[in-house]
């Protein structure tokens, strides 16, 4: 199962990961998309209250597929028409500098303007 965990989406934001304890065993989440978390351990998991909560503000979303480079809008504008957990998954794979400068000049969300922001010094430390 892909999870996608967005501790920026928490309020207050979180910088790490999060663990959940269950019946079956502990789930150990990082930021980003999680590939390797159990399907028998995530149906347990995503009854828990606190990770229900997390869903519903989309600090953890399931992924039934990573985004792909192709995913990516082109124009500018499309960036600030999306949902903002479409959006923040979109940074995973963005890799254009120039990209995400021009959506950073018309993106008006503060955690995506942030992702930009990580997404950009990642690709100039070369982090990508």
């Amino acid at each position: 199962m892909l999870i996608a965990y967005r501790p920026e989406l928490e309020n207050p934001p979180r910088e790490g990961g999060f663990g959940i304890i269950t019946e079956v065993g502990m789930i150990q989440l990082s930021p980003g998309v999680n590939t390797d978390v159990p399907d028998t351990k995530w149906e347990v998991a995503k009854n828990n209250g606190t990770v229900k909560r997390l869903m519903s503000l989309g600090a953890i979303e399931e992924v039934k597929a990573p985004a792909k480079v192709e995913d990516v809008p082109h124009n500018i504008e499309t960036l600030t028409s999306l949902p903002m957990v479409e959006a923040l998954r979109i940074m995973d794979v963005m890799y254009k500098e120039e990209q995400l400068e021009d959506w950073k000049k018309v993106e008006g969300r503060p955690r995506v303007r942030s992702a930009i922001n990580k997404r950009l010094e990642a690709i100039r430390i070369g982090k990508v």
